[in-house]
């Protein structure tokens, strides 16, 4: 079984689940005593403190390579959260474009994500060019909770690509999204497939009721003790809330487990076409992960390979996820993966960057099936006796080749205008 998003509320997730920073400043007073006694920075920096027990606990890999990516993860939380202390207007909105950092709950590798900010009752324009890149979606969200989703291969396009999506108002001919209440954000999603000769697509975002717009007043100085205590909390739960799916499972490890993706009822944004499951792999020096599924027909599938802080891996300078473009199927309809530390020479390898234990992830989009992948430890030397005889083979120069391809793909994915 795999998990599924639906359109359910977040119940369990952490209370410093992103969105947190920026609503603990709302309704604030105009003062607040934490200012003076600056206790506010000093919950701030303990909150920070009991995140970073995680990564010494005894439940973590106990190695530098591992310590040293928690501690990275962490000022990348921090990083994360302090931009939602910076307010965003919907009356004014603009897109705001990840840059392949601030990674998070296994971001995908094959992803490109925009975010403008929304809210009910108002209505919106967005405008572009849908471009090439294989999938596009819309997701409006409130907090972590997906409210809608709209696929941009059902947008009606003029001769050269373009589109305009309404959003918000009454419904209406054309391209159109309602925009529930308690929304308040509009997330872009874009995969790509061939990374090779997909083009991005280009949009931006405007608002056109007549309602009033209103310029956003001056943080107040009381939001600021709260903003800060969101900021600490917000580093804390997640770290602890990844922490602990990562740990859960490792206790199964080298494979996918039969638990519904294993995030209990979090809805964590996850698009409702879409189905996912996570595992763990913990490999020695020469050992292998064979990984086998037959893939469903999908609009789009991967398997992407993390750390233990549940963050995608460097994909772009290591062959750390494959998509359904980019994978070689055997004869038999059989995708078969080596995870592994070594190159093995093979198409389907999964580079685990040095690593020796992390999180994996496969996704099925839009699919009329989700089977869950098999996997088994093998030794290295015995790899090509076990995989089929006419899997093919792949140079040192080849596989050069393709990483150069993977970092001129990353540049034009990322060199985005925020």
């Amino acid at each position: 079984m795999t998990r599924r998003s639906d359109d359910s509320p977040a119940k369990n997730a952490p209370a410093g689940w992103p969105g947190g920073v920026a609503a603990a400043g709302r309704d604030a007073p105009e003062t607040d005593p934490a200012l003076a006694s600056g206790t506010a920075w000093q919950n701030l920096l303990a909150e920070l403190s009991r995140a970073g027990d995680f990564v010494n606990a005894k439940e973590a890999p106990a190695n530098d390579r591992d310590r040293a990516e928690g501690w990275r993860h962490l000022a990348s939380l921090l990083k994360s959260g302090i931009g939602e202390m910076n307010p965003h207007d919907p009356d004014r909105p603009r897109f705001h474009w990840n840059d392949g950092t601030g990674k998070w709950g296994l971001d995908c590798a094959d992803a490109l994500y925009a975010q403008a900010p929304v809210r009910a009752g108002a209505v919106y324009r967005v405008t572009g060019t849908r471009g090439s890149v294989h999938f596009m979606g819309f997701q409006l969200i409130g907090r972590m909770a997906a409210m809608a989703d709209l696929d941009a291969d059902t947008l009606s396009l003029d001769a050269n690509g373009g589109f305009e999506l309404i959003v918000g108002g009454d419904e209406r001919p054309g391209n159109w999204m309602a925009l529930p209440e308690g929304a308040s954000a509009l997330i872009v999603r874009q995969f790509f497939y061939d990374w090779d000769t997909e083009v991005p697509a280009s949009f931006e975002i405007e608002r056109i009721d007549d309602g009033e717009r209103r310029s956003p007043p001056p943080v107040p100085p009381g939001a600021v003790p709260r903003q800060l205590e969101a900021l600490g909390r917000f580093v804390h739960d997640n770290t602890e809330w990844w922490a602990r799916i990562s740990h859960e499972k490792r206790a199964q490890v080298n494979t996918f487990p039969d638990d519904g993706g294993g995030l209990g009822s979090v809805n964590s944004g996850s698009q409702k076409y879409q189905a996912f499951g996570i595992g763990y792999f913990q490999l020695a020096d020469d050992e292998a992960l064979l990984v086998e599924v037959t893939p469903p027909k999908a609009k789009y599938w991967s398997l992407h390979l993390g750390n233990y802080w549940m963050e995608s891996m460097d994909f772009v300078n290591y062959q750390s996820s494959l998509n359904g473009h980019q994978a070689v199927l055997d004869a038999d309809g059989v995708f078969r993966a080596v995870v592994s530390r070594a190159d093995p020479g093979v198409p389907n390898w999964l580079d685990t960057s040095g690593l020796r234990e992390g999180s994996m992830i496969y996704r099925w989009n839009q699919a009329d099936g989700s089977p869950t992948p098999q996997a088994r430890v093998v030794k290295l030397a015995d790899l090509r006796s076990i995989l089929p005889a006419e899997t093919g083979s792949v140079t040192k120069s080849e596989r050069a080749a393709a990483m150069e391809r993977r970092q001129e793909h990353a540049r034009r994915r990322y060199g985005r205008p925020d």
